[in-house]
């Protein structure tokens, strides 16, 4: 029961149940404006970079995504991370519940999940090196210039 008198309000008030609200705005309408976050100094400042195209030697398509590359084991070129993915998986005899799984660095893993459902619990069979790990690229070394430039 509400013990408070007739004429006091509430503290608080949800106003999603209120039944006095007006649907017609003819007031004056406010416009948005859009959020730049870099001024027009900036944006002249920063340049367009052009990365040198490279042709994925196993499937002779050009490489867009050059961060994304790994560097073959052969030749050291850049290949397109699903061409490896793909090598791999018809490479590697993959027993059931394993998989394929990319660690970081230039390695894969071969990874047994004891259900296949729940990705987060799984172990690793073993460890397959892709590339080099002491190995530096050129083609790495010129793309990683460009994105770790702090100013």
């Amino acid at each position: 029961m509400d013990k408070r008198p007739n004429n006091q309000k509430p503290k608080w008030h949800n106003n999603s149940k209120r039944n006095d609200r007006t649907t017609d705005q003819s007031g004056p309408q406010q416009t948005k404006k859009k959020f730049n976050p870099i001024p027009n100094k900036k944006q002249e400042q920063i340049q367009h970079i052009e990365l040198e195209t490279f042709i994925c030697p196993r499937c002779s398509q050009p490489i867009t995504d050059l961060p994304s590359a790994l560097a073959d084991r052969t030749s050291g070129e850049p290949v397109h991370f699903d061409c490896v993915l793909q090598f791999l998986q018809n490479a590697e005899e993959l027993k059931q519940n394993e998989k394929i799984t990319y660690i970081g660095q230039g390695r894969f893993a071969v990874t047994y999940f004891e259900n296949p459902h729940d990705l987060r619990k799984f172990t690793i069979v073993r460890i397959i090196d892709w590339e080099e790990r002491d190995k530096l690229y050129e083609w790495r070394d010129t793309i990683s210039g460009l994105f770790s430039q702090v100013k």
